[in-house]
């Protein structure tokens, strides 16, 4: 049950993802913060049109989810994913900061929005071994676009779950955009709030489910019964 309910929060993260970019791209003249695909175009726009204001806004973007995604792996350390507490940490982080842009109405908010989805997008997150892409979709849209083509080719050994998670992440990032938006319709900048609070709730969520989870690498074998890795290695040098 703990590996379900680690792909809805995972799901939620994705969904919150596609809130903040599509809040970012209705405030902010449609700068997008979740990924950088069309910024780093725009920015071979820029300087071909010698723009150096605008080119220097538009690195600064990608610098900014860059360091995120640095400060991700120095925290994280390992692309494997395991329930370590630094992810609950990470999410609690994201929590507290994406409040800024309710106080700092600046460029600052939106390099410090690139900041912070690079730092989850930095989340090595995987479900059954499918790695979780949770704020860009181009990697999704391949993963479900692969996978019909292996079942077109008649691959029997492609699990449904191949297509089935890309495709729920899809869904959750264009729910939290539309959500995002109707929300700042109604309610302005306060849906940074809003999204601070769902943040925050994950967070404690993920702590809960780290405490009670007995097969924190989701590998089918209980903690408590695997081997430990030094007594491993000791084990194939004497092979």
């Amino acid at each position: 049950m703990n590996k379900y309910r680690l792909f809805v929060w995972m799901i939620i993260l994705t969904l919150l993802a596609g809130f903040i970019n599509a809040v970012s791209v209705f405030c902010y003249a449609g700068v997008t913060v979740s990924h950088v695909t069309g910024l780093i175009s725009k920015l071979a726009i820029s300087i071909i049109a010698v723009d150096i204001s605008d080119g220097l806004q538009l690195l600064s973007l990608i610098a900014a989810f860059f360091v995120g995604a640095v400060v991700a792996g120095v925290a994280t350390g390992e692309r494997e994913f395991y329930l370590h507490k630094i992810y609950g940490f990470i999410i609690l982080a994201i929590g507290v900061l994406i409040t800024v842009p309710l106080f700092l109405e600046s460029w600052v908010s939106v390099m410090l929005l690139a900041f912070l989805m690079g730092l989850q997008n930095g989340m090595v997150v995987s479900f059954r071994g499918i790695l979780v892409r949770m704020t860009h979709m181009t990697g999704n849209l391949t993963d479900i676009g692969v996978y019909i083509g292996y079942k077109i080719r008649g691959n029997k050994a492609e699990k449904p779950v191949s297509g089935l998670v890309p495709a729920a992440a899809i869904l959750g990032f264009l729910t939290g955009g539309v959500i995002g938006i109707l929300l700042y319709k109604f309610i302005g900048s306060y849906v940074f709030a809003a999204a601070s609070a769902v943040y925050l709730i994950l967070g404690m969520i993920y702590f809960r489910l780290q405490k009670t989870c007995v097969d924190k690498d989701f590998n089918g074998v209980a903690d408590d019964q695997e081997m430990p890795e030094s007594i491993v290695a000791e084990e194939a040098n004497q092979l």
